[in-house]
């Protein structure tokens, strides 16, 4: 399912049962409105697991695994304990509308790079068709479509590459370390991680849920190898009698100024409300860095290009400047 269309149906569903309407009751109007496949199939399955006797977590859990994640889970989970579900519809539509914004300004920012990329393929090429018209030679377009294949092949294996390093580095800690280190992107990964977990930790606060349980499953929606491993490390040092921010700085994965609040409102009894915090400011943060990366990655990708141009025309004119000396010769 796109990010668009999960925050439309999560907007959707937060209306309605923000406005006490009852979920079966919910389901059927927004399947009259004719939904795209994806969510009428998400809405058939909830409905179906309704129908079943199952909880809606558990219905999401088994008919609509194909379109959720563990974040959609945990929130829902949540909030169904706790009876505020509206506020988890909303929560999960916050998140999908910021991230369908990051991600299309990062796709809009890069559009122009590749248009000069493709340029600049195919200009250089163009003074040796003029020639090779005009001197009725044959003109073999190779040095086109190979180059324009080439690039498209580095395109695809780079995005192949980093989807399979980021699903790795959401269970391996190695692996999440590493690119949270890469710059311009480590960042967004960062405090994207970070706003998950503090999401998925309040709710499960909302729902007066055990501390241990609240931090595995705020680990597990983050999507970060690095906090999922603290967050379980940490949950077994508050079973043990730690304090939470007692553990989380024992662990060596949380930010020190994210455990520092953490500890303070501990012991002001407000741990509800700085989860709430942290999760709106690191959101605001992943906007700036996802922003920050669309003013950057285009740059870097001008300087490439520009660099591959260059180099084009110096050869082009090396090769006018041999046709030139034979001329000269004969």
């Amino acid at each position: 399912m796109k990010l668009s269309e999960k925050a439309l149906l999560y907007r959707e569903l937060a209306k309605l049962v923000g406005a006490n309407f009852h979920l079966d009751r919910s389901l059927d109007l927004l399947l009259k409105q004719r939904p795209s496949h994806a969510r009428r199939t998400w809405l058939q399955g909830l409905q179906l697991g309704l129908k079943e006797g199952k909880g809606i977590a558990a219905s999401i859990t088994e008919h609509c695994g194909a379109f959720s994640d563990a974040l959609e889970f945990a929130l829902i989970d949540a909030g169904e304990r706790s009876g505020r579900l509206g506020d988890a519809f909303s929560h999960l539509s916050r998140y999908f509308e910021a991230w369908n914004i990051a991600v299309r300004q990062a796709i809009g920012a890069l559009v122009y790079p590749l248009v000069l990329a493709h340029l600049g393929i195919i200009l250089p090429e163009l003074p040796k068709m003029v020639t090779a018209t005009m001197e009725d030679k044959p003109f073999t377009t190779g040095g086109i479509f190979m180059p324009l294949a080439i690039l498209w092949l580095i395109l695809l294996s780079l995005f192949l590459l980093w989807r399979w390093l980021s699903r790795l580095g959401a269970k391996s800690a190695f692996v999440d370390r590493w690119l949270s280190c890469l710059p311009l992107i480590g960042s967004v990964r960062r405090h994207w991680a970070l706003a998950r977990f503090s999401q998925v930790f309040h709710a499960c606060l909302l729902a007066s849920m055990r501390m241990t349980e609240s931090m595995q499953l705020a680990g597990s929606a983050s999507h970060s190898g690095l906090l999922t491993h603290a967050a379980r490390d940490a949950s077994q040092r508050i079973a043990a009698g730690e304090t939470i921010a007692g553990a989380m700085a024992d662990v060596h994965g949380f930010p020190m100024t994210f455990v520092h609040g953490v500890a303070t409102a501990e012991e002001a009894g407000t741990l509800d409300h700085e989860m709430n915090r942290w999760a709106a400011a690191e959101t605001i943060e992943a906007t700036d860095a996802v922003q920050r990366a669309s003013q950057w990655l285009p740059k870097i990708a001008y300087a490439i290009i520009v660099m591959y141009v260059v180099y084009r025309i110096f050869g082009m004119l090396s090769g006018y400047a041999g046709i030139l000396k034979q001329i000269e010769g004969m």
